[in-house]
């Protein structure tokens, strides 16, 4: 039996599925400025009492097909003198950095509104926004209050940031596409139609990247590194899924959290397969050797990250060819081996020149190293949460098996799992048809991350002392 002290324990402590059950941003005006709103507590023109002016946000928000809620008032004037002030930070941080935000001086048990704006690379606007009630005492904090009506429907301090959306009229499956440098978001506090406190964060991306080209490489990708990588935490290969080219995102917020992360494309990309189809498993060994050799990956575990058909990759790779990595992280995983993904049909993969046929489950009992999965309960991709459920059974019945831990998540859908945090990835139409709901998506992806993060430690190799 294989140990990995430490690890086993951190790994059996998960919820466990047991049965199937860029550019430089330029200041910009905001699109609409100041918003009018209702105010008191009672609305002014019709007299009507504060939970229906609840209702009315509620059936507004839905029927605007998530368009910004604005200017929700509180019942009364905050304390005597009493200025309103946002807290909220940090003021710059990496964008996988939690944030807090709060807010004091508020009319006591009144309606407040806060929302956030951003631009992407484009300049195209991205908003959110929430209404809460104060406290009897006129604070509010977002780590522990529920918002009554907006963009997101739980305590979540992060949830003003990864609920941001393109704006009513734009392209709703837009994905968000900050400017290289990170972009800037504008929070304000409303009552009474009117802004009465702002903040600004810096959401940052330091990283450098580094791409790699088929013609000089011999494979396709970005590496990215970041000043906070630490001596002989893990890099990390990222691969995507059947979308094709490079999943950059999981690879920058891996590096922006100090480990090394190679972007690996393996179809869609120049000098690569325009399917997925017969790939060679040996092409990923070429890219992982090529990464241990360089500064950023010498001397580092590597650990495979793969997500849909690039989860599908990555345990064909820990099963073939065991000795290759030092960990697995499969987000909403596969149990078996799929067919391409191509008019033609045929094998997706091949190994030793052979194909490997789209037939029988993946043999995940030959994998040595440590593994960790993903999947949501409302997939509608396919059945990951079954499939890990399957995964998890075979490797118990092995009897020299690794560490491994599947994290399920019964609201989430297919979205990929090892996704950073706190970032907009979560509101538009394309994510949604994958299943379950951009909270729980948003829930998910925070506590998977912090699970993985702490998967990615245990793997470290401990530097001795300084002398």
């Amino acid at each position: 039996m294989l140990t990995y002290p430490g690890l086993a324990g951190q790994l059996a402590g998960g919820h466990h599925r047991r049965k199937r059950a860029g550019t430089s941003q330029r200041q910009r005006r905001w699109p609409g400025g100041q918003a009018a709103g209702t105010s008191g507590c009672a609305d002014a023109s019709t007299g009507r009492p504060v939970t229906a002016l609840v209702r009315r946000l509620r059936r507004a928000w839905a029927s605007a097909g998530a368009a910004l809620v604005l200017g929700a008032a509180g019942c009364g004037s905050g304390p005597a003198g009493a200025p309103v002030r946002l807290d909220a930070g940090p003021a710059e941080a990496a964008l996988v950095v939690p944030v807090h935000i709060s807010v004091s001086g508020l009319p006591p048990a009144g309606l407040v509104t806060l929302q956030a704006r951003a631009l992407d690379a484009q300049e195209q606007p991205w908003v959110s926004a929430a209404v809460f009630r104060a406290t009897a005492t006129g604070t509010l904090n977002l780590a522990t209050a529920a918002p009554v009506a907006g963009s997101y429907h739980v305590a979540d301090p992060g949830g003003l940031l990864w609920s941001l959306h393109p704006v009513p009229g734009t392209n709703q499956a837009a994905d968000f596409s900050p400017p290289a440098a990170g972009f800037t978001v504008r929070l304000e506090v409303l009552t009474g139609g009117r802004v009465r406190a702002s903040a600004t964060l810096q959401r940052l991306q330091p990283v450098t990247a580094s791409v790699q080209t088929m013609r000089r490489d011999g494979f396709a990708g970005t590496l990215y590194t970041s000043a906070a990588a630490r001596p002989g935490a893990p890099a990390v290969i990222v691969l995507g899924g059947s979308e094709g080219g490079e999943d950059d995102l999981p690879a920058l917020g891996l590096a922006m959290s100090g480990y090394p992360a190679l972007a690996l494309a393996y179809f869609g990309e120049p000098g690569l397969p325009q399917c997925l189809c017969s790939i060679p498993l040996e092409y990923f060994a070429r890219a992982i050797a090529w990464l241990r050799s360089q500064p950023a990956g010498r001397g580092r575990p590597v650990v495979l990250y793969g997500a849909s058909r690039g989860a599908e990759a990555v345990l064909l790779l820990a099963s073939y060819l065991p000795h290759l990595a030092n960990g697995v992280v499969a987000s909403s995983p596969t149990a078996t081996v799929n067919g391409a993904v191509s008019v033609a049909g045929g094998p997706a993969w091949t190994f030793g020149g052979q194909p490997l046929a789209p037939v029988g489950n993946i043999p995940v009992t030959r994998i040595r190293v440590p593994l960790l999965m993903g999947d949501g309960g409302q997939d509608a991709a396919w059945d990951s949460a079954a499939a890990a459920s399957t995964i998890m059974g075979e490797l118990r019945d092995s009897p020299d098996h690794a560490p491994a831990a599947n994290l399920y998540y019964p609201g989430a859908g297919h979205f990929y799992f090892g996704v950073p945090p706190y970032f907009p990835v979560f509101t538009t139409t394309e994510v949604t048809a994958l299943g379950g709901s951009a909270q729980a998506d948003a829930l998910a992806t925070e506590r998977f991350w912090i699970r993985m993060i702490t998967f990615l430690n245990h793997l470290e190799i401990r530097q001795p002392p300084s002398p």
